[in-house]
């Protein structure tokens, strides 16, 4: 499988993964079958004081985490997929950063995965883009497999 993603999309997530660092940055990927033709950038909970979340029970910043885990924000979520219905389009998977870390799925990407989406990993070292994967879970046994992708330019 390669997925086809437009520029415009490309390069604004890798911004958004840019402009976080150090933390890890999270959004959902919009489009249509096998091309994403959109991005949302969604908040990361781990990384916002005051919200609770797997990783934090008490609220507080654990600033040990920011760097290596995210929380994809429900009401973020729900925002961007109700902006992707009413364009017609779906969501079509998750991307997040890896600060100072190849794009390659850690186990707690692994476990937080769902079959049948798409997760984008955009390495970011010393603040600077430095690679991305895409990824796929496999039903039959929760691995990642490994998909090739292809940046192609925006239409017109």
């Amino acid at each position: 499988m390669v997925v086809k993603i437009l520029r415009s999309a490309f390069d604004g997530m890798t911004r958004d993964a840019e402009s976080g660092y150090p933390c890890e940055v999270c959004g959902v990927m919009i489009g249509a079958k096998d091309t994403v033709t959109h991005f949302r950038k969604c908040r990361n909970l781990v990384a916002e004081d005051g919200a609770r979340t797997a990783f934090k029970e008490d609220g507080n910043i654990d600033s040990a985490r920011t760097r290596d885990r995210y929380e994809l924000d429900p009401l973020s979520y729900v925002e961007a997929d109700s902006w992707a219905r009413e364009r017609g389009l779906d969501i079509l998977g998750v991307y997040h950063s890896h600060p100072d870390h190849p794009p390659v799925p850690s186990e707690t990407d692994r476990k937080a995965a769902s079959p049948g989406w798409g997760y984008m990993i955009l390495s970011v070292s010393r603040g600077r883009f430095d690679g991305a994967g895409i990824w796929y879970v496999r039903e039959e046994d929760s691995k990642f497999e490994e998909a090739g992708f292809e940046v192609v330019e925006d239409a017109g």
